[in-house]
């Protein structure tokens, strides 16, 4: 087993690729396949209603997937607690496990576009602690459904009465639930105290290094043993010799940071993301493991290209099996 694992999050909106601008599920299908048939490790769609000009719905979107894959990973990166009513959600969620042999990665979030909860009249909060409060009581809510026979549960946001989940996820205990997000104060303490894995939308490598530490502090705090958290980073990724598709890319930029806070300054790529030659994006990679990343969840920018995905599965992730 390789010391470092990689997976591919799907183009599921029509501005997830620098140089390609459509929505097709004709062509994401065949692209999830061929991330199985080159071994990498987990497959992963966002959940959001409105990106870009046009997107697919996360689960359904999963769940067509599942369909056509037998053994790679699945799952959202990440679920927004207020999109779905989490006992809905554990329903879904135990489904989808089961359907797919026990593959669900279980990706979680206290959300940040409040623009589309405004615009599909779901529930929005400005102040981080609640949505933060409330994404816990919806873990807790899930996980109860997963393990128990029937769950009563009174929370400030959500409650259950006897509910029930059946059948149960394949997985035992449970699938594991991953946090997405890096508020140091109150994300990185929940993901200390609930999660199996966590995940960050793309940082310099010095900064990731630094974030870990505070989450280690929060695991001694709480007693949680810091090494069974696994640690993931989602990051673009281009494997170019090509000034000129590293300028697209720049310009590409411009306009998908103006509706994704996570998207970082044009002039910052090169620092946050994974792009260049061969020789390039190795040590990039590399430099991420030593600040202590444990799984690569990717966006290839050359979409529906398979370029980045062959050159990566074939020339540098070898180097660290």
């Amino acid at each position: 087993m390789r010391g470092l694992k990689f997976g591919v999050c799907l183009a599921s909106w029509n501005e997830a690729s620098a140089f390609y601008a459509g929505l097709d599920y004709s062509l994401i299908k065949p692209y999830a396949m061929l991330c199985e048939e080159l071994g990498y490790d987990t497959l992963w769609a966002p959940d959001h209603f409105i990106l870009g000009d046009a997107m697919y719905e996360c689960w359904t979107l999963l769940a067509a997937i599942a369909a056509v894959t037998q053994k790679i990973r699945i799952g959202p990166l990440l679920l927004c607690y207020s999109h779905r009513n989490p006992s809905l959600v554990a329903k879904m969620a135990a489904t989808l496990d089961v359907i797919s042999g026990g593959r669900l990665n279980f990706g979680f979030g206290a959300g940040w576009h409040k623009d589309e909860h405004l615009a599909y009249g779901l529930g929005w909060s400005d102040e981080p602690a609640k949505r933060v409060h409330d994404m816990i009581e919806a873990i807790e809510i899930v996980k109860a459904l997963w393990t128990q026979e029937h769950v009563t549960y009174q929370g400030t946001s959500f409650s259950t009465n006897k509910a029930e989940c059946n059948p149960k996820p394949v997985q035992k205990p449970h699938p594991p639930i991953w946090i997405g997000g890096g508020g140091e104060k109150l994300l990185l303490r929940a993901v200390a105290n609930h999660a199996d894995g966590w995940n960050v939308p793309a940082l310099p490598a010095d900064e990731y290094a630094r974030k870990l530490g505070v989450l280690k502090e929060h695991c001694e705090r709480n007693g949680r043993q810091f090494e069974k958290i696994e640690k993931s980073m989602e990051t673009r990724i281009m494997v170019t010799n090509d000034e000129w598709e590293t300028e697209k890319i720049k310009k590409w930029l411009i306009s998908f940071s103006s509706y994704n806070i996570h998207a970082p300054p044009p002039t910052d790529i090169l620092d946050k993301y994974i792009i260049g030659n061969s020789e390039v994006c190795c040590r990039r990679i590399e430099e991420y493991q030593k600040a202590g990343v444990q799984h690569f969840t990717l966006y290839p920018l050359d979409f529906p290209s398979t370029r980045t995905l062959e050159i990566l599965s074939e020339d540098i992730i070898p180097s660290f099996e």
